[in-house]
């Protein structure tokens, strides 16, 4: 008998815990961070298919410029998480995003995914992704 594959969904769905207090204040348009949930050197940012912003930040102290500048474009945005799947410290995090423009008032409601790291208990890296299959590769899931 194989006593390593309890262990793991142990520590997967540990690593899942303590991401969900960060969704459940993205679901309300809340993005001040959660520090319980994040390393003091959290390193976090856009994959490569948002050129404009795309590379990792350090920290969690402040807003980056970056962040301010994506969110100063919406008048309301939230994230709400789907689903999580996991790859020993990988998380993925299937997203849901709506919004609505500011300015133009155009609404918006697609799909992302988040691609967390976790170490001891503690987010240490997390990068967005708007191609879910990208993040899941990124883990080592596969695609969809």
């Amino acid at each position: 008998m194989n006593d390593a594959q309890p262990n793991e969904d142990k520590l997967n769905e540990n690593n899942v815990q303590v991401l969900k207090p960060v969704y459940e204040q993205w679901a309300q348009g809340n993005f001040r961070p959660v520090t319980d949930a994040y390393d003091a050197d959290l390193e976090w940012g856009w994959s490569e298919e948002f050129p404009d912003i795309a590379g990792v930040e350090r920290g969690v102290e402040g807003k980056s410029e970056k962040l301010l500048t994506w969110l100063s474009s919406w008048e309301r945005w939230r994230v709400e998480a789907e689903e999580y799947r996991t790859n020993g410290d990988f998380v993925v995090v299937l997203c849901r995003y709506i919004g609505r423009g500011r300015g133009s008032g155009v609404d918006v409601d697609t799909h992302g995914a988040h691609l967390w790291t976790i170490k001891d208990g503690r987010a240490v890296r997390m990068v967005v992704f708007s191609d879910r299959d990208r993040a899941l590769e990124a883990a080592g899931l596969g695609p969809s």
